[in-house]
């Protein structure tokens, strides 16, 4: 997954709520690692194309609107990732899978495990599948 020019968060659970610590502050592209198996974690240590296994295509519905808040979908566009789970991008970031673009959304969770049936969208799958990342 290559992010251009947004910086990277992770989720932390802290008491009744979430809240986003910084992971990297950047304005060049990188890759976020998608397999747990990267000796940069969050970041990918493999070369273009980052592809650590041959992702099915989507097959599933889109799942159903996110209602989460952290980070905020009313900030500026923004990337966090939740432990064990997706990359949850906020603020109507410009998101592009292969040939396709999304539509703009206030946020999305996108899928870090490679299972999700509705690519590159989560659908819950890690949960299933016992992903760690």
């Amino acid at each position: 997954m290559v992010v251009d020019g947004l910086p990277l968060g992770r989720l932390e659970h802290a008491g009744d709520a979430w809240r986003v610590e910084r992971v990297a502050m950047s304005s060049d592209a990188y890759a976020i690692c998608r397999c747990a198996r990267s000796s940069r974690m969050p970041l990918c240590d493999r070369g273009e194309p980052y592809g650590c296994f041959d992702e099915q295509p989507a097959s599933g519905p889109d799942p159903a609107p996110y209602r989460w808040d952290v980070p905020d979908p009313d900030g500026p566009p923004a990337l966090a990732l939740k432990p064990n789970g997706p990359v949850r991008v906020a603020g109507n970031a410009a998101i592009t899978y292969g040939d396709r673009e999304l539509p703009p959304r206030d946020r999305v969770s996108l899928c870090r495990c490679g299972e999700s049936g509705c690519q590159p969208l989560c659908d819950s799958s890690h949960k299933v599948v016992g992903y760690r990342g």
